[in-house]
C-alpha cells in the first residue's frame, strides 16, 4: 500500500502556537468557545431528545441490562411509560427486576453492582423466589423466604448458585422467627455443616463467609438447654476453627460470629436477670485459644499466635474466671519470646480484659497479674512498649480498685513509685503517658481510699508512701518534667486534700520553696497546684505553711503572688478566719503605708496600700459558701458597715461580699442564714440609701452608686416585711419635699430607690405612687424625670408581687389610656420603657384581636422604633411585635397582622425601612405560622423594594433576605430562589456597588446551601458580573472546604493527648506497626529484597553483664527502639565559633599567630583552589600570590592580609551583578577556573592534569535527540568543529614539544 504524505505540496503550514502556549487558557482562536458560550445561559433551547424511551434504549445497551423475554415485551412497554411519568425515588435499578418487598433484602437492592456476577445471580434467585411466593399467595415474610431459599439450596447445582443462595440466606436469617430456627436447628445445621466441609478448601470466600454467618445466627437464637448437647458445642467448634484462618475475610467473619454468640445470645440478652454469668461455650472458646497459642511454635506459628491474640481481645472478658487465669498465664508465657509484635498484642489483650465493664476477675487474680507484669516492664527508652505497659498497669489498678479497695491500696505505692521513675525518661511520649496514668490512678484508685476521714486513717501508711513518691519528683533531677509533676500534684491535692491534709504539708512546703527560688520557670503550674490545695485543704492550712508574714510586724511582699491564688480558689471557708487572720494583715499594711508616706517614701506607701486593698478584696471569696454565717456574721457586720460609710476604696468589695452571702444563702435555701443577715438590714439599707443619693465625684464613685443600688435590690429580698414599707413611705415624703430644681439629682435618685421598693408594697401604696409620680406623665417636661416615671410604671406592670398585680388588674384601662395619651409628648429616651409597658399590657390581655384599638395603636409605634438608634429601644420594639404576633397567631389572624405591618410601606423611606425590618422579625419568629401565601406576599413585596434607588430601603431589604434564607426551611427557600436572585440582579448599579459585601454574603450562603448550578439559571445572560461572582464563590467555597479538611486532619495528627489516650476499640496490628518508633530509621536506604516489615530488636548489655534469656526480667533489656536514637544532647549541637578554642573545663586556648597562619589560610576567599591533591606550603603560597597579582590596584597592606588570613578592613557588603560598571570582574585566575572542565586545569602550568577519583580530562559530550533534527544539525556540528580544532592545536603543540625533547 502506498505511503500517504501528510501534506499536499505547496500547502501552507497550519496554525502554530508559540512554544509553551499550546494549552493557554486565553487563546487567540475562540471559535468553538464562543459558540458554546452563546447558548450557555439560555434556559429553553427547544424540545429535548432525552425521553424515557431514549433512557430505556441506553440502559439496554449497558452491561447490566437483562435480556427481554418475548412474552413480557408488551408489559415492559407499559413499564416504560410508567417509569417515565412516575418515578419512585426509594427504588433502584435492581427494583425493576425484583418485586421483593421484604426489608431483609433491601441492602442487595440498594448496593447492587451491575458488574458483579454474584449480585446478578443473587438478584435472579431473589426474583424467582419472590415470584414463587407470590404465586402461592404468600405474604413475603422472612419465614417464607427462608423455606423457599432452603428448597432452592437443595436443587442448586453450580457453585455460583450455591453462593448466591447462601448469601441471601445469611442476609435474611436475622429476621426469621427464632422459634422456626430452633425447630429447624438440627436439620439445617447438618446441611450447612456438610456444605462447609465440602467447601472448606474452596477458593470462594463468599460461600464460607455466608456459611459461618448462618451458623452463627442459628447458634445465637438457641435456648440455654440446647448448649448442653455435645452436637451444639461441636457446631460451635466448627465455627471456632475458622477464627485463625489464613484468609482475612473468612477469619474476620468467624471471629465476628463467635463474638455475637458469646455476647448476644438470646438467653443472655432477653433473659438478662436469669442469664448465667458466662456463656456455656465460653470455656470451650478459651480452651481453643490456649491450645492454638501453645501449639504455634516457630516463625510460621507467630502468625497464628497473632491472629489468636487479636481474637482474644474481643472475647477474653467473657471467659469464666478459671479460664481467664489459664489464658493470662499463657499470654504471659509467650510474651517471654521477646517478639515485639507478640508482646504488644499480649498487652492489648490484657488491656481489653482490665477495661471491660464490671468485675471480670477476682481481686487475688488481679493482684497476681499486676505483680507478674512488673517482670515485663520494658526499658524506658523503648517508647511504644513502655506506653503500652503503662496503659495496661493503669487499667489493672483501676479494675482492682473497683473490685477491692483494700488490695488496691496495698499495690498503689509500688506502681506510683515505678511510674514516677519514668518521668526521668528522655522520651516526651513516655512522660505524657506517665502523667495520664498517674492522674487516672489518683482519681480512680486513691480517691476511694480518701473518701472519708475514717477510711483515710485506715490507709494512712500506703497513702503517705504514695504522696511522698510524687512529692520527691520536685527534686532537680526531674526538672524537665516539672510542669507535668505539678499537674499531678494539683490532682493529688484535689483528691486527698480534704481528709489527708496532714500528709501533704511537706509537699506544700516544697512548692513554696520552689516558688521563692530564683527564676523558677513554671510559676503558672505551681500556682495552679497551690490553688488546688486552697480549694481542698482550706486557706488556713495553706497559709500556715506558706505564710504571708515574715514576722509579727512585717508582711512578706515576695509572697504577694499568693493573694490572687486565694482570691480565685477560696470557698467553703469561715468568716472567723478572715476576721482573725486576713484583717490583721490588712490593718498592718495600712499602718505601714501611712508610716512610709510620712517618711516621703511614695513607692513603698503605694505598694502597701495596694496590698491593703487586695487583702480586703479576698472577702468576697471568703463569702462563697461560708460555714459559719449564723455564728460569726455578727462579728464582722459592724466592720463592714464602717467600710461602706468611711472607706471608699473598700466599698465595692464589701457590697459584693454582702450580695454573695445573700445569694449563697438563697441558693442553699438556708433560712437561718437569711434570717441572720436580714437582721442587719435596718443598719445596712440606710447606709446604702445615703450612698446612692450622694452625688458622685468621678467615675469610681458612680460605679459605687450602681453597686449600692444592686445591693439594695438583693438585700430587700431577705429584709423584714415592715422595713421596705417604712422606707417607701419615707421616700415618698422626701420626694414631696423636694421643690428646688437644684436638687434634681436627689429627686432622680429617690425615684430609682422607689422603683426598687415598689414590688414589696401593697396595692394601696402603689396607688399612692401612681397618683404622685405617674399620673402626670404627659405633662412632665424634664426628660430624665419622664424616663424615671416610665421606669416606675414598667416596674409596677412587670412585677409578680401580689400588690402590683392587684393594682394593674384594677387600673388597667386607666394605665392604657395614659400611655396612649402620652404618645405625642414621650421623649426619645423614654421610648424603650414605654414600649416595655405596652408589651406587659398586651400580654395581660390575651383576648385582643386585630380590630383592637390598642393593637392598632401599638403596632405603628413599634414598627417605627425598629429603626431607633438605641439598641434597647429596638429590642423592646421587636419584643412588642412578637407579643402581638403571638396574640394574633392564637386566633389564626396572621394574615391581618401582616396587613397591619405592610401598611407602613406607603410612608416615608424611614417608615419603609422600619417596616421591612419589622417584617423580617415577624418572618423569623413566626415562620411556621405565616403560611405559604403570606410568605410569598412578603417576599414579592421586599423583592420589588430591592429595585429602588434609595440605599436605606435597599439595606433593610437585604437584611430581610438574609433573615429569610436563614430562618426558612430549605424546600421553601428553594422555591423562592428565582424571586431572590431576580431581585438582587435587578438592583440599581449604585446599590450593587454600595452593598456588594452584603450581596456577597447572601450569595455565598445560597451557593453553599444549594450549589451554584441552582442559582445560575435565574441570572440573566447579560449580567456577566454576577456570573463571574458566582463562579468565584464556588471556587472559594471549594477551596475553603479543602483547607478545612486539611486543617482538621493536621489537628488530628498533631493532637498529642489523643495519641496517648486509651482508645475504646483496641488498635489493630497495622496501627501498632504505624506507631513504631523508627522515625530516624526511616532515613536509612532500604536494601532490595528485604522485607520492610521485618521485626528489629536490640539488646542492651555490656561486657560484664550478659543478658540471660531465661530470666523474665530480660524484657526490660530488649528494645524495639534503636539505642542511641534519643533526643540529641545539647553537647552535640553545633557551637558558635567565638574565635578561640576551649578546653573541657572551659579555659580558653590561645595560640601564637605563627601557629595559626596555616589554619587561617584555609579560610580564604573562594577564588583560591584548595581542592588540589598537593597540600604543601608552596601550593598555598602560590595561590596567595595569584590572588594578590590578580588585582593590581590592591593596596600594599592587603598583601599582608592575604598572607596572614586576617583582614585589616571590614568585608565589603557590595556584590557585583548586572551590566556596565556593575558587571562582575573576574581575575585571570578566576577566568581560568570557570567553565566546564575547570576542575582539571593545572594550578602551575598550562594544560590539564588527572585528578584522583575522577574521569580522565577528555571532552565528554552528552547525547541528545536534538542532534538528529535536520534544522539543528548545523548548530551541533559547529560545537564538534571547535572541539576538533582545539584538539588539533593541542596535538601540534605536543608534537613540537616531542621534537625539542628528542633533539
Amino acid at each position: 500500500m502506498g505511503k500517504f504524505r501528510s501534506k499536499l505540496k505547496g500547502q501552507t503550514k497550519g496554525k502554530r502556537w508559540p512554544k509553551g502556549q499550546s494549552s493557554s487558557s486565553n487563546p487567540e482562536t475562540r471559535k468553538y468557545r464562543d459558540q458554546a458560550k452563546s447558548r450557555f445561559f439560555q434556559e429553553n433551547l427547544g424540545p429535548s431528545n432525552l425521553t424515557s424511551d431514549a433512557l430505556r434504549k441506553h440502559d439496554s445497551l449497558g452491561t447490566y441490562a437483562p435480556p427481554k423475554l418475548p412474552s413480557e415485551a408488551p408489559q415492559m412497554d407499559e413499564d416504560v411509560e410508567s417509569v417515565g411519568t412516575s418515578f419512585r425515588t426509594l427504588q433502584t435499578f435492581a427494583s425493576d427486576w425484583s418485586e421483593c418487598s421484604n426489608a431483609s433484602f433491601s441492602r442487595l437492592l440498594h448496593v447492587f453492582r451491575p458488574d458483579s456476577a454474584l449480585h446478578k445471580e443473587m438478584l435472579a434467585v431473589l426474583a424467582a423466589v419472590t415470584e414463587v411466593i407470590k404465586q402461592n399467595g404468600g405474604a413475603e415474610t422472612s419465614t417464607e423466604y427462608y423455606a423457599a431459599l432452603m428448597t432452592t439450596l437443595e436443587v442448586a447445582e453450580t457453585e455460583d448458585s450455591v453462593a448466591a443462595v447462601l448469601s441471601l440466606l445469611n442476609m435474611g436469617l436475622k429476621s426469621v422467627t427464632p422459634n422456626v430456627l430452633r425447630v429447624q436447628f438440627a436439620q439445617a445445621s447438618k446441611v450447612f455443616i456438610d456444605l462447609l466441609n465440602k467447601n472448606a478448601q474452596s477458593d470462594s470466600n463468599v460461600v464460607i463467609k455466608s456459611l459461618l454467618g448462618i451458623l452463627s445466627n442459628l447458634l445465637r437464637v438457641q435456648e440455654l438447654a440446647v448448649w448442653s448437647n455435645a452436637s451444639t458445642l461441636q457446631i460451635f467448634g466448627t465455627v471456632l476453627a475458622f477464627t485463625c484462618h489464613s484468609k482475612p475475610k473468612i477469619r474476620k467473619a468467624a471471629q465476628h460470629g463467635v463474638c455475637t454468640i458469646l455476647k448476644a445470645s438470646c438467653f443472655m440478652v432477653d433473659e438478662a436477670e436469669s442469664a448465667p454469668t458466662n456463656h456455656p461455650a465460653a470455656a470451650h472458646a478459651a480452651q481453643f485459644c490456649v491450645q492454638q497459642i501453645e501449639s504455634s511454635t516457630g516463625t510460621a506459628g507467630q502468625t497464628t499466635t497473632l491472629h489468636t491474640l487479636t481474637f482474644l481481645k474481643d472475647i477474653i472478658h467473657t471467659f469464666p474466671k478459671a479460664q481467664i487465669k489459664s489464658t493470662c498465664e499463657t499470654i504471659l508465657k509467650i510474651m517471654t519470646m521477646n517478639n515485639p509484635l507478640i508482646s504488644s498484642c499480649g498487652m492489648q489483650v490484657l488491656h481489653s480484659l482490665f477495661s471491660a465493664q464490671g468485675a471480670t476477675m477476682p481481686a487475688v487474680l488481679n493482684g497476681q497479674l499486676i505483680s507478674a507484669l512488673y517482670d515485663y516492664q520494658p526499658a524506658s527508652s523503648d517508647t511504644q512498649p513502655t506506653m503500652a505497659w503503662v496503659s495496661v498497669m493503669q487499667q489493672a489498678h483501676v479494675h482492682l480498685a473497683d473490685v477491692d479497695v483494700i488490695v488496691s491500696c496495698n499495690t498503689l505505692p509500688k506502681i506510683i513509685k515505678t511510674l514516677t521513675q519514668l518521668w526521668l525518661s528522655e522520651r516526651p511520649e513516655v512522660m505524657n503517658a506517665t502523667t495520664h496514668a498517674l492522674q487516672t490512678i489518683l482519681e480512680d484508685c486513691v480517691a476511694p481510699a480518701c473518701a472519708t476521714s475514717d477510711v483515710a486513717e485506715q490507709f494512712t501508711v500506703n497513702l503517705e508512701k504514695c504522696i511522698n513518691s510524687i512529692a520527691s519528683c520536685l527534686g532537680y533531677q526531674y526538672n524537665k518534667a516539672w510542669h507535668q509533676v505539678l499537674h499531678v500534684i494539683a490532682v493529688m491535692f484535689k483528691v486527698a486534700g480534704k481528709h489527708c491534709s496532714h500528709l501533704l504539708l511537706n509537699c506544700l512546703k516544697q512548692l513554696a520553696e520552689l516558688r521563692d527560688s530564683y527564676k523558677f520557670s513554671y510559676n503558672n503550674e505551681l500556682e495552679n497546684a497551690v490553688g488546688a490545695a486552697v480549694k481542698s485543704m482550706g486557706p488556713d492550712v495553706v497559709l500556715s505553711i506558706i505564710s504571708l508574714q515574715k514576722n509579727e510586724d512585717e508582711i512578706n511582699i515576695d509572697r504577694s503572688w499568693l493573694i490572687p491564688v486565694l482570691k480565685e480558689n477560696v470557698q467553703y471557708s469561715t468568716l472567723e478566719y478572715f476576721v482573725k487572720s486576713i484583717l490583721p494583715l490588712a490593718v498592718m499594711c495600712q499602718r505601714k503605708s501611712t508610716a512610709l508616706s510620712t517618711q516621703n517614701d511614695g513607692i513603698g506607701a503605694h505598694s502597701y496600700e495596694l496590698l491593703y486593698v487586695q487583702l480586703w478584696n479576698l472577702l468576697p471569696s471568703f463569702c462563697k459558701h461560708p460555714t459559719d454565717v449564723k455564728t460569726n456574721f455578727k462579728s464582722i457586720a459592724k466592720v463592714l458597715g464602717s467600710a461602706i460609710s468611711d472607706k471608699k476604696e473598700l466599698r465595692l468589695a464589701v457590697m459584693g461580699s454582702l450580695r454573695k452571702l445573700i445569694a449563697t444563702a438563697q441558693e442553699n435555701e438556708n433560712e437561718d442564714e437569711m434570717k441572720e443577715i436580714g437582721r442587719f438590714a435596718k443598719n445596712y439599707l440606710p447606709l446604702l440609701f445615703n450612698l446612692y443619693t450622694s452625688k458622685p465625684n468621678g467615675t469610681d464613685e458612680e460605679g459605687q452608686r450602681l453597686a449600692a443600688l444592686d445591693t439594695v435590690k438583693v438585700y430587700l429580698s431577705i429584709a423584714p416585711r415592715e422595713l421596705p414599707n417604712d422606707l417607701f413611705t419615707n421616700a415618698l415624703e422626701r420626694l414631696k419635699s423636694i421643690s428646688d430644681p437644684a436638687e434634681s439629682f436627689v429627686k432622680e435618685s429617690i425615684l430609682d430607690l422607689i422603683r426598687v421598693l415598689a414590688p414589696y408594697q401593697d396595692a394601696k401604696s402603689i396607688h399612692l405612687l401612681y397618683d404622685q409620680c405617674i399620673q402626670h406623665l404627659a405633662d412632665v417636661k424634664n426628660n430624665k424625670e419622664q424616663k424615671k416615671a416610665y421606669r416606675l410604671l414598667e416596674e409596677v406592670c412587670s412585677s409578680e408581687s401580689a400588690g402590683c398585680k392587684e393594682f394593674v388588674t384594677e387600673n388597667r384601662k386607666l394605665v392604657q389610656k395614659l400611655l396612649l395619651k402620652s404618645l405625642d409628648t414621650a421623649a426619645v429616651s423614654s421610648k424603650g420603657a414605654r414600649l416595655r409597658c405596652l408589651n406587659y399590657l398586651v400580654k395581660a390581655q390575651p383576648m385582643l384581636d386585630h380590630e383592637s384599638k390598642l393593637l392598632r395603636s401599638v403596632v405603628p409605634e413599634a414598627v417605627l422604633c425598629c429603626k431607633d438608634i438605641n439598641e434597647k429601644c429596638r429590642l423592646a420594639a421587636y419584643d412588642l411585635l412578637n407579643t402581638v404576633g403571638e396574640t394574633l397567631a392564637s386566633k389564626d389572624q396572621m394574615k391581618e397582622y401582616i396587613g397591619l405591618l405592610i401598611a407602613g410601606l406607603a410612608g416615608t423611606p424611614q417608615m419603609i425601612t422600619a417596616t421591612v425590618l419589622a417584617l423580617a422579625s415577624v418572618t423569623h419568629n413566626f415562620s411556621g405560622s405565616l403560611g405559604i401565601d403570606n410568605l410569598n406576599q412578603i417576599l414579592q413585596t421586599v423583592g420589588h423594594l430591592l429595585t429602588t434607588a434609595i440605599r436605606e430601603v435597599v439595606a433593610s431589604c437585604l437584611s430581610f433576605v438574609k433573615v429569610y434564607i436563614t430562618s426558612m426551611p430549605a424546600p421553601i427557600i428553594a422555591t423562592s430562589l428565582g424571586v431572590i436572585v431576580k431581585s438582587i440582579t435587578s438592583m440599581t448599579e449604585d446599590c450593587k456597588r454600595h452593598f456588594r459585601l452584603k450581596v456577597r454574603d447572601i450569595l455565598d450562603r445560597l451557593v453553599r446551601k444549594y450549589g451554584c448550578e441552582s442559582i445560575t439559571p435565574h441570572v440573566p445572560a447579560s449580567d456577566k458580573m454576577m456570573h463571574r461572582r458566582l463562579r468565584n464563590l464556588r471556587k472559594l467555597n471549594a477551596r475553603k472546604k479543602k483547607q478545612k479538611e486539611a486543617q482538621k486532619k493536621d489537628e488530628e495528627e498533631q493532637c498529642d493527648d489523643e495519641e496517648f489516650a486509651v482508645r475504646a476499640k483496641p488498635r489493630s496490628m497495622e496501627d501498632i506497626l504505624a506507631d513504631s518508633d523508627s522515625d530516624l530509621d526511616g532515613m536509612d536506604v532500604d536494601e532490595p529484597g528485604v522485607n520492610k516489615r521485618k521485626i528489629n530488636t536490640w539488646i542492651h548489655e555490656d561486657a560484664d553483664n550478659i543478658v540471660d534469656f531465661t530470666d523474665p526480667s530480660t524484657v526490660s533489656k530488649i528494645s524495639a527502639t534503636k539505642p542511641g536514637h534519643g533526643p540529641v544532647p545539647a553537647a552535640t549541637l553545633q557551637k558558635k565559633d567565638r574565635g578561640f578554642k576551649t578546653s573541657a573545663d572551659g579555659r580558653l586556648i590561645i595560640g601564637d599567630d605563627s601557629d595559626s597562619d596555616d589554619a587561617r589560610t584555609l579560610k580564604k576567599k573562594p577564588t583560591i583552589n584548595l581542592n588540589s591533591d598537593s597540600e604543601s606550603e608552596d601550593d598555598h603560597k602560590s595561590a596567595a600570590e595569584t590572588a594578590i597579582l590578580g588585582n593590581k590596584k590592591r593596596k600594599r597592606f592587603d598583601t599582608e592580609s592575604v598572607r596572614s588570613g586576617v583582614s585589616s578592613q571590614p568585608a565589603m557588603k557590595y556584590k557585583a551583578g548586572g551590566s556596565g560598571i556593575h558587571r562582575p570582574l573576574k581575575s585571570s585566575t578566576a577566568s581560568v577556573h570557570s567553565g566546564a572542565g575547570s576542575e582539571y586545569k593545572s594550578m602551575k602550568a598550562k594544560g590539564d592534569v588527572k585528578t584522583k577519583g575522577k574521569v580522565d580530562p577528555y571532552a565528554y559530550l552528552p547525547l541528545s535527540r536534538s542532534t538528529l533534527n535536520k534544522r539543528k544539525r548545523v548548530k551541533s556540528s559547529g560545537q564538534f568543529k571547535s572541539i576538533v580544532r582545539a584538539a588539533k592545536s593541542g596535538a601540534k603543540k605536543g608534537a613540537k614539544a616531542n621534537k625539542k625533547n628528542r633533539n
